[in-house]
């Protein structure tokens, strides 16, 4: 069933000893609970008495706010409803115990709120692409994360709804969701579909790829897309699952109302050569404000679309593609600022900027210094033809766990290895492994003591290689050993 591979890491969000804690009894502070695939409803939830997962999740459970629920090692089959509720000073925690490998095939629903759901994977083991299947985890719960899940070969990967007011999805990989419609119907699914109306939803540092639909889709026709804050996600080659002639985007915000409040700093998007569709801010309805800040999007045509935005800061990226590499639209009597500015372009067409003012009925398509002198934008930026001159390599630290991160590669000389430097994760010292987030279940691709100097990482060997390649580093101690499925 699995197509790709995947990274499943423990992340220790609270620290507590499981040792000592007393079980089944009232005592002062938090505690910790077990569930497991063979728990029983009535039980006291103690580690060798463990809950079974539905009532452990729902409002008959013993966990209460500050309280963690550990998921035993196996497999939990079935649709699950949590309704944990904890507090902004005492959250929930619900994560798999350490060095277990635990797996939901089928979805989880989150009603709850002020819960932390972290280091599992969600999938469903179906098989079947060609109708659909539940969504893996559709969130309602206001204030609760979800961290370092997997989630993969469901009907969409996360369904993220208004209600879910103040939330976040971070650091999860989600791949292969979504399936084929019938006949010429287009492919179905999203990596993570989401709404948003009250306070500022959070997708942060997420690899996102392969998916029959898009990668970050903010959509509605009815909803509102008002508050997202994307920040360092990795998404690629979104929509390659689906048949070849549907083109897909790695990101879009926007719909049939308006958008707004809307950030988008220091992602990294690609799309492999003639496939894919683009990044995109904005669809067919007038917008209100949008940041797009060092940025690196790669592939699609245009790379990237501003569509209906009456305010637009668009300062620090990097665009580079082999059509054309900004669509602007603005949208009908527009008086709000534009700064589109100190930006770096590499490649296109021969006329790779477009500017539309439907308004005046006017459509700019130029090259670079005549789309400077036509629109006052990019004073200060740079463009160059052919492609980016060298490797791009970015090292993300992981957020919630030290000695973990992220390696996003540009590799555009197609070098057969890549230089990086680790110490922005790794420690002195520590032993480290990296994997190629393609290819998990193999080998890893380095192992070693980290001496401080720079690493030599291979770039061929994958779907994206050498050109592009997103790898997982570990420090400080093994990554889980997984079966294949």
């Amino acid at each position: 069933m699995r197509k790709y591979a995947v990274v499943l890491s423990t992340v220790l969000l609270f620290t507590f000893s499981s040792e000592k804690r007393p079980y089944g009894v009232q005592a002062q502070g938090p505690r910790v609970y077990f569930a497991s695939p063979g728990g029983k409803p009535d039980a006291t939830g103690n580690r060798s008495d463990p809950l079974d997962l539905t009532t452990a999740l729902s409002e008959k459970t013993v966990v209460k706010a500050g309280d963690t629920l550990l998921l035993q090692e196996g497999t939990y089959k079935g649709s699950f409803t949590s309704s944990l509720t904890g507090s902004e000073a005492q959250p929930i925690t619900v994560k798999a115990a350490p060095g277990a490998r635990v797996r939901i095939d089928g979805s989880l629903t989150v009603q709850g709120a002020w819960t932390v759901y972290s280091d599992f994977e969600v999938l469903n083991s179906s098989n079947d692409y060609t109708k659909p299947v539940p969504i893996g985890v559709n969130v309602y719960g206001p204030h609760t994360k979800f961290i370092d899940l997997v989630v993969h070969d469901t009907g969409g990967g996360f369904g993220f709804w208004e209600q879910a007011i103040d939330s976040e999805i971070y650091g999860c990989t989600i791949y292969h969701t979504g399936w084929q419609g019938p006949g010429a119907d287009r492919g179905h699914g999203h990596g993570i579909y989401m709404q948003n109306r009250t306070g500022v939803k959070r997708i942060a540092d997420n690899v996102i790829f392969n998916n029959f639909g898009f990668g970050i889709h903010a959509y509605t026709e009815a909803g509102s897309l008002y508050g997202f804050h994307i920040e360092g996600n990795v998404a690629f080659n979104n929509g390659s699952a689906t048949r070849q002639s549907y083109r897909y985007d790695n990101i879009l915000v926007g719909g049939r109302r308006p958008a707004g409040r809307v950030t988008v700093i220091a992602n990294y998007t690609y799309h492999a050569p003639g496939k894919g569709g683009q990044n995109r801010l904005g669809y067919r309805s007038s917008n209100e404000d949008v940041v797009v800040k060092d940025n690196y999007f790669a592939g699609g045509d245009p790379v990237l679309g501003l569509l209906g935005w009456a305010n637009v800061t668009m300062t620090g990226n990097i665009l580079h593609g082999a059509g054309t590499l900004l669509s602007v639209t603005q949208p009908k009597n527009n008086t709000g600022p534009y700064t589109i500015d100190h930006n770096n372009y590499y490649g296109g067409n021969a006329v790779p900027f477009r500017m539309q003012h439907p308004a005046a009925g006017e459509s700019v398509e130029a090259g670079f210094s005549d789309w400077r002198k036509e629109t006052g934008f990019d004073a200060n930026s740079t463009w160059t033809p052919g492609r980016p001159p060298a490797e791009q390599v970015v090292v993300r630290q992981d957020q919630y766990e030290p000695g973990k991160g992220r390696i996003i590669v540009y590799n555009w000389e197609r070098k057969e290895t890549v230089a990086v430097d680790l110490g922005a994760v790794v420690s002195l010292g520590s032993h480290y492994e990296i994997r190629n987030v393609l290819d998990y279940y193999g080998a890893p691709v380095v192992t070693g003591a980290y001496t401080g100097q720079a690493v030599s990482i291979p770039m061929s060997g994958t779907e994206t290689g050498p050109e592009f390649n997103v790898f997982q580093v570990i420090s400080g101690r093994p990554m889980s050993k997984l079966p294949p499925q």
